[in-house]
C-alpha cells in the first residue's frame, strides 16, 4: 500500500515511477533511473547508485531518528532530501514529498514561496531584522502568537528557540566584509545593529495544522556540509550533544523544534531556511517523530 502511495505521488510530480519490492530489481534498472527513492533500510542500495552512476539523485525515508541515516547524506552529496514518516506503514507527508519531489525534478524553478509551506488561509507576519532589539522583538511576537493557539508552554517555548537560533545564525554569521570573513560572528553576544543590505528577512504563519518559520539572510553563504555535519554532531549518541557546541548544538536544537527543515541557497545571493511545527501531534508523539531534512543549492 505505501509502495503504491509513493508512486502515485512520483506520477504527480512528473516522474515516469515504479514500484519495486526487492532491491536487486532497483540495482537492474540503474541505467534508467534518474531518482531513486528508498526506506533507509535500503540506504545502502541507493548510496551504492548514486556512487556508481552520478546522474541519480538519491532519496531516502525513514521512520526512525534522523541520526540513524544521516550518515549516508554526510558520505553522500547526491542524498541531500530525507523524508521522515509516521511509522512503517505510512508514507511521508504528501505536501512535502510533492514539493520536493518537484524541486528535484525541475531544480531551476527555486525555492517556493512561503504560501507553499501552509493552507490557503493562514495567518503570519513578516519582518526584517535590523537589531538585536528587533530580533527580541521577533521571539516575542511568536511567543505571543503561538500562545494564541491554545498549545502547551513547551511548544511556544521551543518556537521562540527555534526564531531566536535562526535569527542568530542569520544575524551574526552570515554576513561578511568585502574580503568574504565573517564581520560579527565572533561574539554573538555583542549588541548589533546591520545595514540595511545585512538585514534578514522574517516569515512566521499559521494555519492551525502548522507552523512555518523562515529566516532570509541575503549572503547565501550556507555549505551543505555545514547542515549535514553539524546536525550528525549534534544528534550524537541519539540526544542534543552539548560537549560540541557551536554549529552542532544550533542545528540540533533547530531539528528538534521541528518535523521538517528545508534549507535553501543561492550562492552569493541568499540561504532561506524554512522550519515546520505540527501542532496536530503531542508533544510525545512529537518527540518521537521521524524528522524530514531537505537541502537545496543553486
Amino acid at each position: 500500500m505505501v509502495n503504491r502511495r509513493l508512486v502515485r505521488y512520483l506520477t504527480c510530480a512528473g516522474y515516469e515511477a515504479s514500484g519495486v519490492e526487492d532491491p536487486s530489481e532497483l540495482e537492474a534498472q540503474a541505467e534508467e533511473l534518474s531518482l531513486a527513492a528508498a526506506d533507509a533500510f535500503d540506504a545502502h542500495v541507493v548510496e551504492k547508485l548514486v556512487r556508481d552512476k552520478p546522474s541519480v539523485t538519491g532519496v531516502l525515508f525513514t521512520a526512525e531518528p534522523l541520526r540513524r541515516c544521516l550518515r549516508f547524506a554526510v558520505e553522500n552529496p547526491d542524498i541531500s532530501n530525507i523524508f521522515g514518516r509516521p511509522d512503517f506503514e505510512s508514507p511521508p507527508r504528501r505536501w512535502e514529498m510533492l514539493m520536493v519531489l518537484r524541486r528535484l525534478l525541475r531544480p531551476e524553478a527555486g525555492s517556493p514561496p512561503f504560501t507553499a509551506y501552509l493552507d490557503w488561509g493562514f495567518r503570519g507576519f513578516q519582518e526584517h531584522v535590523a537589531s538585536t532589539e528587533g530580533r527580541d522583538a521577533v521571539v516575542q511576537r511568536v511567543e505571543s502568537a503561538t500562545g494564541g493557539l491554545g498549545v502547551p508552554k513547551r511548544v511556544t517555548e521551543m518556537l521562540s528557540e527555534l526564531t531566536h537560533e535562526l535569527l542568530m545564525n542569520a544575524m551574526y554569521d552570515a554576513p561578511v566584509d568585502d574580503a568574504g570573513k565573517p564581520k560579527y560572528a565572533m561574539n554573538r553576544k555583542a549588541s548589533l545593529a546591520l545595514a540595511e543590505d545585512e538585514r534578514p528577512t522574517f516569515r512566521f504563519g499559521t494555519d492551525g495544522s502548522r507552523v512555518a518559520v523562515q529566516v532570509t539572510d541575503p549572503f547565501g553563504r550556507l555549505e551543505r556540509k555545514h547542515v549535514f555535519e553539524g546536525l550528525a554532531r549534534g544528534l550524537e549518541d541519539g540526544e542534543m550533544d552539548r560537549s560540541h557546541g557551536g554549529a552542532g548544538l544550533g542545528m540540533a536544537l533547530c531539528h528538534n523544534a521541528s518535523v521538517a527543515m528545508f534549507f535553501d541557497v543561492v550562492r552569493e545571493v541568499k540561504t532561506e531556511v524554512t522550519a515546520i511545527f505540527d501542532l496536530d501531534l503531542n508533544l510525545r508523539e512529537f518527540r518521537n517523530q521521524a524528522k524530514s531534512l531537505h537541502f537545496f543549492a543553486l
